[in-house]
């Protein structure tokens, strides 16, 4: 029987390949709601045009009889996303599953941070940024809602997500320069080290544990275990470019000076550990060379014509 998966966002990168592959597999029903500026035009999915925030105006537009198995959340952001879709859809949600970020954790640790570290100081003002204050509100309201309407919750901590479609412009900055010909600004005493995570890897991972009692109160990180530098990463643009590019070598100052937009850290590490979710799945990450091959000829096919 199929699993009924209700879907909010959806529609972009992470979301939109979560869609694409979950509804190749034909093991999903997929109710998918967005605002409607990138339809999905996936043949097997409904679509609903409708604001998160609406959420009694969206509760009525699907039929009461719809009890879904399942909701992932890609884009709760801030207090008040969560609570009145619980609400709304009381009784008919049996497992909420709602994107975080590994962003969270306290960036003074620099080992590979996991589920029981813990997260950024929010006393005083200024002390984080709009965004984590958000996600951290979304966190303790997901927790307190479906605590108060009896329905498990995952809450999903991914690091740096990488891999086709992705529209935030990390790796798809180094490789539209590689494409173009353009020169690569390489920063030569950068010391810091991170991790990815795959997009296809979360979507596998969402498809795993979605009706499966293992994620339910449950928190994940999502990354991979490859630790990546600067070195590392240009060293993987070579091999998959079939040779050098044109590159110029930067300090960290000249980065900082120059305002030479570099998406990933340069001094501080930052590196979470998915070690969690892996051993209560049996999930493997798929191998960085691996996923970083599919996301270069994926955007350089875009750069190059």
């Amino acid at each position: 029987m199929q699993k009924r998966v209700l879907v909010i966002g959806g529609s972009l990168f992470t979301g939109r390949v979560f869609n694409i592959l979950a509804s190749r597999t034909g093991d999903y029903e997929l109710h998918v709601v967005n605002r409607g500026h990138y339809p999905l035009n996936i043949e097997t999915a409904t679509e609903y045009k409708c604001d998160r925030r609406a959420a009694r105006l969206l509760s009525r537009m699907i039929p009461d009889d719809i009890v879904f198995d399942a909701v992932v959340d890609f884009c709760a952001y801030n207090a008040g996303d969560v609570a009145p879709l619980i609400s709304a859809f009381s009784g008919r949600i049996k497992h909420y599953i709602c994107f975080s970020t590994a962003s969270l954790y306290d960036p003074r640790i620099s080992r590979p941070k996991t589920e029981t570290d813990p997260l950024v100081n929010l006393d005083g003002a200024g002390q984080v940024d709009d965004y984590l204050r958000g996600k951290l509100a979304v966190e303790r309201e997901l927790i307190d809602s479906c605590a108060n309407h009896g329905i498990p919750y995952t809450i999903l901590r991914p690091t740096f997500i990488y891999g086709p479609l992705n529209y935030a412009p990390r790796e798809s900055y180094f490789i539209e320069l590689i494409a173009r010909k353009h020169t690569v600004p390489v920063p030569m005493d950068a010391t810091a080290s991170w991790n990815f995570v795959y997009v296809k890897d979360i979507a596998n991972a969402l498809m795993l544990m979605l009706g499966d009692a293992r994620a339910h109160n449950q928190i994940f990180n999502l990354a991979a275990s490859e630790q990546l530098n600067y070195t590392r990463l240009m060293g993987e643009f070579e091999r998959l470019n079939g040779g050098s590019f044109d590159t110029r070598e930067v300090t960290v100052d000249e980065i900082e000076t120059e305002r030479i937009p570099l998406p990933f850290p340069l001094t501080d590490d930052d590196l979470t550990s998915g070690e969690k979710f892996a051993k209560t799945f049996d999930f493997e990450y798929t191998p960085f060379p691996d996923g970083m091959e599919n996301t270069f000829k994926s955007f350089y096919s875009l750069y190059v014509s």
